[in-house]
């Protein structure tokens, strides 16, 4: 078999309409309390919480977000406004900004729609390990994220919510305990570049993204099977299919015939061709249960795809909508 990666492009969480082309970021958070949410737990102590100074980590977030909106080049205006407009209001208690101040800042700011940070809690934990087999200590530190958002459009008069949850992990590891200890990053600029990573991520869910995926081709002695895949070494794609659909209508190997409409899936799949992809896959899934004896691991690659396949069917309309085709 032959392993290739492709890049796939995955829709997002939201969908914005059509006409929304000017866009605004704001924060509309209250900073978390320096004694919530952090704990460590060491070897021989008890459970603790500790205080960390975290006011800081929506302006971080969202100056990583907003960097990532302008780089995607989704919307022809992207500014953010990084002073909150939430003053005094509860931590815990999330509620986006009142209608009436969205309205002026979109008025002043001249665009049609609002993104708001209403929210941004952090839950971290410092703890230890040992490893009897390597005799080494590990140290680590998981911060887990989640970010609450509004999306407003004030012309329209509609306002959704949502909520991003992402988890940033530093390890470090010595035969020493207190080496591994030492090799963690200090605790507060940790969560910063946190704030950062998720910042930079949460694009992914207001804006199309691409994403690398595994795919596989399998490769065959027989020669007019063969001929198929010197086309995809050369990535002359419509050669391969030429090949392999003839190879199709010729052979009686049911086994064989599975392996080169994967591979035909696999090939509409590069070309863009999500439908013709798909076709292909049930074809080949449809010869493997022909056949008497059949080679799980092959046919769990068959399976796999098919299933994305299907999922990115149900995805392409979404996309459109997205892309505004």
């Amino acid at each position: 078999m032959l392993y290739t990666n492709i890049d796939v492009l995955r829709p997002a969480k939201i969908t914005f309409p059509a006409d929304i082309d000017r866009v605004w970021i704001i924060n509309n958070s209250e900073p978390q309390p320096v004694d919530y949410g952090h704990v460590t737990e060491l070897f021989n102590e008890k459970r603790r919480k500790i205080s960390v100074d975290a006011d800081s980590l929506a302006i971080f977030s969202l100056a990583a977000f907003a960097e990532a909106v302008e780089e995607k080049e989704f919307f022809s205006i992207t500014g953010v406004e990084y002073n909150s407009l939430k003053k005094g209001s509860d931590f815990l208690l999330t509620s986006p900004p009142a209608d009436s101040a969205v309205a002026d800042l979109a008025r002043i700011k001249q665009v049609n729609g609002i993104i708001s940070l209403n929210r941004i809690i952090v839950n971290d934990d410092v703890a230890e390990i040992f490893n009897q087999e390597d005799n080494t200590f590990t140290a680590y530190m998981e911060a887990r994220y989640e970010k609450h958002w509004s999306i407003h459009y004030p012309e329209k008069q509609q306002v959704f919510n949502l909520i991003t949850k992402d988890t940033v992990y530093w390890e470090s590891e010595s035969y020493y305990r207190q080496r591994a200890l030492n090799g963690l990053p200090d605790r507060r600029d940790a969560l910063i570049d946190g704030a950062l990573i998720t910042g930079g991520r949460d694009v992914n869910k207001f804006i199309p993204y691409w994403e690398e995926v595994e795919r596989y081709f399998f490769s065959s002695n027989n020669k007019a099977f063969k001929q198929g895949m010197d086309a995809v070494y050369k990535k002359d794609w419509d050669v391969a299919i030429t090949n392999w659909e003839s190879y199709l209508l010729k052979s009686n190997n049911d086994i064989q015939k599975a392996k080169a409409a994967h591979n035909l899936a696999v090939v509409y799949e590069i070309k863009g061709n999500i439908e013709k992809a798909y076709e292909y896959s049930n074809k080949s899934l449809e010869c493997f249960m022909n056949t008497v004896v059949v080679n799980y691991q092959h046919l769990l690659f068959v399976i796999e795809q098919n299933t994305d396949l299907k999922t990115r069917l149900a995805e392409l309309k979404v996309l459109n909508r997205q892309l505004g085709e």
